[in-house]
């Protein structure tokens, strides 16, 4: 079912999209086709867009495969195995309303496991040594399905956790935020000097320094080694949203962990590879995804430097027919050789999620730049 997957996923150099792009590209094929066979809902979209697999020449033709909106899966409940072969049923954090669903089975995991463990040696984040953990999310209870507390979990397995603090604890039936334990525990972690990581939305963290400096605190000076894994975006609290270098400085001015330490990275439930940021702060794309940017009026492809709504183009999930996936989040692709970290494929920068009067207003600036690259 996924031969071809498997040995995508098996290629040694994560960023070389040259080298394993027939690997990619037969892949991509032989996903299209499980779904087709396995989802009726799948293969009656195939046949609405007379789409055939054969039509796939070359890496430059994946923008003719059919998209689904991620908005779709929010609704709907479609499945290309069989309900008893499903290990794993995330769900987004549900941040406007609507919950979008998806259920990974024993292949997709499989893959998924080995695509993470590249990535985190690639990238350096693979450690021994004994790591106190700050995650910037939800403490788990019981039955949480939510996609970004079962990644947390997940990313404390690359480095022993000694502790785990969390910055959104149960009150009844909700979350809050927790400002007393996490002060005292970034205090206790301070004290204790290991390496200390922070993970999950940024806007919380930004919030806590902000409690620090209200306060008077002084700044700690967390072990150098010490990382911030940040994404999932500002939610709800975009009004608080800053430059990003700025970010990165008071983390640096507040906690002591070097900017070059701090690292975002996109993902989202509705599709499950994870981009995280080079040394230079950028999301390249790995071998194992390819990134569209679609027109936000016609949704006709564009190249570098115009902005629209992600696309995702990635064979990694056999379980559901997200092998094109249509963001509502706008972004633009760069060059990646503009960036001068040694990784050369492109990589993408998130303006902003669909659905809110923010990003509302970039989808009329991102028209309005086209029609004026057009016209000038």
């Amino acid at each position: 079912m996924n031969y071809w997957a498997k040995k995508l996923f098996s290629y040694n150099k994560i960023y070389d999209q040259k080298g394993s792009e027939d690997l990619f590209l037969e892949s991509i094929k032989e996903s299209i086709l499980h779904h087709k066979e396995n989802c009726q809902m799948y293969k009656d979209l195939l046949k609405s867009e007379n789409f055939d697999v054969e039509c796939l020449k070359s890496i430059n033709d994946l923008y003719k495969i059919p998209t689904i909106p991620a908005n779709f899966l929010k609704y709907h409940e479609v499945l290309s195995v069989k309900k008893e072969d499903i290990i794993v049923n995330a769900t987004s954090s549900g941040t406007f309303g609507q919950k979008s669903q998806v259920f990974l089975d024993k292949n997709t995991i499989k893959l998924a496991t080995k695509m993470v463990i590249k990535m985190m040696r690639y990238h350096k984040m693979i450690s021994l040594i004994p790591t106190n953990y700050f995650i910037l999310g939800y403490e788990p209870i019981e039955g949480s399905e939510m996609g970004n507390v079962q990644l947390a979990q997940a990313m404390t397995r690359f480095a022993p956790a000694k502790e785990k603090v969390y910055a959104l604890r149960p009150v009844g039936d909700k979350y809050e935020i927790d400002y007393f334990g996490i002060i005292n525990g970034l205090k206790r972690f301070n004290r204790q000097r290991l390496p200390v990581r922070i993970m999950g939305f940024p806007s919380y963290l930004y919030m806590i320094i902000n409690t620090m400096k209200d306060a008077g605190m002084k700044p700690l000076k967390l072990n150098k080694k010490s990382i911030v894994l940040t994404g999932g975006g500002w939610k709800k609290y975009d009004d608080l949203m800053i430059d990003k270098s700025e970010y990165y400085q008071l983390i640096e001015e507040y906690l002591g962990i070097p900017a070059e330490n701090c690292r975002d990275f996109y993902s989202a439930v509705e599709h499950s590879v994870a981009y995280p940021e080079c040394k230079n702060h950028h999301m390249h794309v790995p071998i194992w995804s390819r990134v569209i940017i679609r027109d936000p009026l016609t949704l006709e492809p564009l190249g570098y430097n115009k902005p629209g709504f992600l696309n995702f183009v990635s064979p990694l999930v056999s379980s559901q027919p997200i092998s094109s996936i249509l963001m509502g989040d706008l972004g633009v692709l760069r060059d990646g050789k503009s960036c001068g970290c040694g990784i050369e494929t492109p990589y993408f920068e998130v303006l902003g999620r669909a659905g809110t009067a923010k990003v509302r207003s970039c989808a009329v600036a991102a028209n309005e730049y086209i029609k004026g690259d057009q016209n000038g």
